[in-house]
């Protein structure tokens, strides 16, 4: 009986253990992926302002 119960444990900690590494991975590719985001969507901006100033500088001539 022992046995079974030590079987049944090393099965649930190493389930426990890979949904708990897969859950790291998720989280460290989240937040890179965030940070990539943010960066593209500040070039963005950058880029619309840049096109709007050109834009409306051309309009007041």
């Amino acid at each position: 009986m022992e046995m079974i119960e030590a079987i049944l444990i090393i099965i649930l900690l190493s389930i426990w253990l890979v949904f708990s590494v897969v859950f790291l991975i998720t989280a460290i590719q989240n937040f890179i992926n965030d940070r990539k985001r943010e960066q593209r969507e500040a070039e963005k901006d950058k880029r619309d302002l840049e096109y709007h100033e050109a834009r409306m500088k051309e309009y007041s001539k």
